[in-house]
Parts: structure tokens; C-alpha cells; sequence
């Protein structure tokens, strides 16, 4: 049985279950169907796990980047501190990093600046008048 994060066997949920009937519990599913479900639920949203073989020979595995990325940009309580556009009021070294390190043509296609949005290599006008 797999429940993240769980450390029931698939003999302690049947003890457990076992346990909510006796207490009168209505509407206890069974263990067979908590596979089901599990089943139905892993193969909606869980994260692949890849097999590989090293270069020595050794069989590995790893998880994969996309569905762990895909599930913290879905998760509200990760989401909104995830930052997808440089913004200058956060730190200056981090700021520095977008506005120097990261070539344009790499980052998003925006600057934010206080309450005014920037395209990158939209035309804008200057203070002089050129464009």
C-alpha cells in the first residue's frame, strides 16, 4: 500500500480498519479498495520514479523534475512564493543576478519595476523622446 508519508503496513490498515468496524464506524472501505483508489491515485498524480543505469553499471533511480515541479506550482501553499519574474524590490544580490548574470533572451519576457510591467525588447520610449 502506498500512502506518502505513511508508515502503515497493508497488515496494520487491516488492523486498523478491522478496528474502526468494531468501534461501529459505518462506511469503512476495505483494504482491496484502498488499493483501488491508491491505484487510481498514484496514476493521476504521483511522481515518477525513472530507473537508469550508471556509467559503472549500478541501477539507480531518481524522481522526476517535471512532476515534482509540476506539483509544487499546483500546491497553494508553495505557489505564491515562487517567483517567475525579476522584480527589483527583492534583494539586491538576487536582483543583480537577473540584471546581470541571466542574458535576456534566457529570462521571462518582463521586468516588474514598483506597479509598472516591462517587456523585454519591447520598444520603449526614454525620457529624451527616442525610442
Amino acid at each position: 500500500m502506498h500512502l506518502p508519508r505513511s508508515v502503515f503496513s497493508v497488515r496494520q490498515l487491516d488492523l486498523f480498519l478491522w478496528m474502526l468496524k468494531v468501534l461501529g464506524v459505518d462506511d469503512t472501505p476495505s483494504v482491496k479498495r484502498m488499493n483501488e483508489v491508491d491505484k487510481k491515485l498514484q496514476a493521476l498524480y504521483s511522481i515518477q520514479t525513472i530507473k537508469y543505469k550508471g556509467a559503472l553499471g549500478h541501477t539507480y533511480y531518481t524522481n522526476s523534475l517535471a512532476d515534482i515541479i509540476s506539483q509544487e506550482m499546483a500546491n497553494p501553499k508553495v505557489h505564491p512564493h515562487l517567483s517567475f519574474y525579476p522584480e527589483q524590490d527583492c534583494f539586491p544580490d538576487e536582483f543583480a543576478h537577473w540584471l546581470h548574470e541571466v542574458p535576456d533572451d534566457e529570462m521571462g519576457p518582463m521586468l516588474r519595476l514598483g506597479n509598472t510591467d516591462y517587456y523585454v525588447f519591447e520598444p520603449a520610449m526614454l525620457r529624451s523622446g527616442k525610442i
